[in-house]
C-alpha cells in the first residue's frame, strides 16, 4: 500500500519528477564541445545531440498527456522515467555521435512525462491560482537542480570527461523512479479512463481558443530564447578562453534569478492576478534581452556582460512561466493533460527548431545570439501587447470537456 504524501510531500515529488529534464539538458550542456571534440564531428552535428532531443521531448510531452487522461498519471510518469533509465545507460556506453544522439532521443522521451504529466496532476488537484503558485514551488525546487546541474557537469567534464555526467543521470533515475513507485498516487478521478475520441476532441477545442493559443505562443518565445542561449553560450565561452567550469558557474547565478522569478510568483499571484504577472514578465524580458545585445554589438563579451542581461530575462522568466502554464492548463481542466502536452509540444518544437537555426551561427562572439534573444523577446512583448485583454486572460471557466 503506497503511503499518502502531505501537500509539500507530492509538490517536492512532482518538482524531483519534473526536475529529471531540466538536469538532463543543463549538466550536458557544459559538456557538449568536449563530446564533440571526443567524436572529432562538427558544431552542426553535435548540435544534434540537443535537437534531435527536444523534438523528442516533444513529441512526449505532446503524447504522454493525453495518455495521462486516458490511463491515469501514475502509469505514464511510472514508464517515463524507466524510459529515461535506458535512455541515459544507452548514452554512458555511447561509442558514436550517432549512438550518443539516439540515446539522448530515448532519455528526452522519457523526461517528457514527468514533465507534462506532473503539470496534469496539479490541473487534477488545483484551480488556476493555486495551480500558478504551486508550481512556481516546484520551479523554485527545478531551479536549484537546475543551477546546480551545468556547473557540477562543467566541473566533472573538466575533471573526468563528458560520460561522468551520463553516470550521475542514471542514479537519478533510480532514485526518482523508487520514489516515485513508492509514494506517487493516482490523481485522476475517471479511473476507468477517458475515451481517446473524447482526449483528441478536447485537443481540437484548444487548438482553436484563442487565449490557449496566446499562451502556447509566450511560452514558446520563452523556451526558443533559453534553448539558443544554452546551446550556443559554451561555444562563445570556448571560443572567448573561458572553459566549461566557468561557464557553469554563471548559470548557477541564473538559475537563482529564476529562482527568485518564481519566489515573487508564489508572494504575489494572487494579489497581483497572472495577467499583471506575465505583462511584467514579458516587458523585463524584452528589456534584458535588448541590453544584451546592444552590450554585445558594443564589443562588451566578457563574461558579467553576457550573463547581466540574462539575470533581467531568467527573473521575468521565473515570473511568467508558472502563470502561462496554469493559465494554459486552466483552459480545460477536464483534459488537463491534453493541455499539458499540446502546451510543452509548443515550447519543444519551437525551440529546437531555433537551436537548430542558430547552429551554423558565429559564435565568436555573443552578438548573434544575443540579437536573435533580443529580437525574439521583442516579438513576444509586441503579440502580448496587441491582444485585447479580455483575450489574452479570460475568465477562470474552463473549457467544455465534451
Amino acid at each position: 500500500m503506497r503511503a499518502k504524501l502531505s501537500e509539500r510531500g507530492l509538490t517536492v515529488l512532482l518538482a524531483a519528477i519534473t526536475a529529471a529534464g531540466p538536469v538532463s539538458l543543463g549538466i550536458y550542456m557544459p559538456v557538449l564541445p568536449l563530446a564533440r571534440a571526443d567524436f572529432h564531428v562538427s558544431v552542426a552535428a553535435a548540435s544534434m545531440t540537443v535537437t534531435a532531443a527536444l523534438v523528442a521531448y516533444a513529441i512526449g510531452l505532446f503524447a504522454y498527456g493525453p495518455l495521462s487522461d486516458r490511463y491515469g498519471r501514475r502509469p505514464v510518469i511510472l514508464t517515463g522515467l524507466t524510459v529515461y533509465l535506458v535512455g541515459v545507460l544507452l548514452a554512458l556506453l555511447a561509442t558514436s555521435i550517432g549512438m550518443l544522439t539516439v540515446a539522448r532521443v530515448i532519455a528526452a522521451l522519457g523526461t517528457s512525462a514527468g514533465v507534462t504529466v506532473a503539470r496534469a496532476v496539479l490541473g487534477d488537484l488545483y484551480a488556476r491560482e493555486h495551480m500558478a503558485t504551486r508550481l512556481a514551488t516546484i520551479s523554485m525546487v527545478m531551479s536549484i537542480a537546475s543551477a546546480l546541474s551545468p556547473a557540477l557537469g562543467g566541473v566533472l567534464g573538466d575533471l573526468v570527461g563528458w560520460r561522468i555526467i551520463f553516470a550521475i543521470q542514471v542514479v537519478l533515475a533510480v532514485v526518482v523512479g523508487l520514489a516515485a513507485l513508492r509514494w506517487l498516487p493516482e490523481t485522476l478521478s475517471h479511473g476507468d479512463g477517458r475515451r481517446a475520441d473524447g482526449v483528441l476532441r478536447a485537443s481540437a477545442r484548444l487548438a482553436k481558443d484563442r487565449a490557449f493559443i496566446g499562451f502556447a505562443v509566450q511560452t514558446s518565445v520563452l523556451y526558443a530564447i533559453f534553448f539558443v542561449f544554452v546551446s550556443l553560450v559554451p561555444y562563445i565561452f570556448r571560443n572567448l578562453g573561458r572553459s566549461s567550469a566557468e561557464y557553469g558557474s554563471w548559470y548557477v547565478l541564473l538559475a537563482f534569478s529564476y529562482f527568485c522569478g518564481n519566489w515573487y510568483t508564489t508572494r504575489h499571484s494572487f494579489r497581483m492576478g497572472l495577467d499583471r504577472l506575465i505583462s511584467t514578465g514579458i516587458w523585463i524580458q524584452a528589456v534584458g534581452a535588448v541590453l544584451g545585445a546592444a552590450l554585445a554589438w558594443l564589443g562588451l563579451w566578457q563574461p558579467i556582460f553576457i550573463f547581466f542581461p540574462w539575470f533581467l530575462i531568467a527573473f521575468a522568466q521565473g515570473l511568467t512561466l508558472p502563470n502561462l502554464t496554469a493559465a494554459g492548463v486552466g483552459r480545460s481542466t477536464a483534459n488537463a493533460g491534453a493541455a499539458s502536452g499540446m502546451l510543452g509540444f509548443g515550447q519543444q518544437i519551437i525551440g529546437a527548431l531555433a537551436v537548430q537555426g542558430m547552429a551554423n551561427a558565429d559564435t565568436k562572439t555573443p552578438i548573434a545570439v544575443t540579437t536573435f534573444i533580443a529580437g525574439g523577446a521583442l516579438l513576444g512583448a509586441t503579440i502580448w501587447w496587441l491582444t485585447p485583454q479580455h483575450t489574452r486572460m479570460p475568465p477562470t471557466h474552463p473549457l467544455p470537456p465534451r
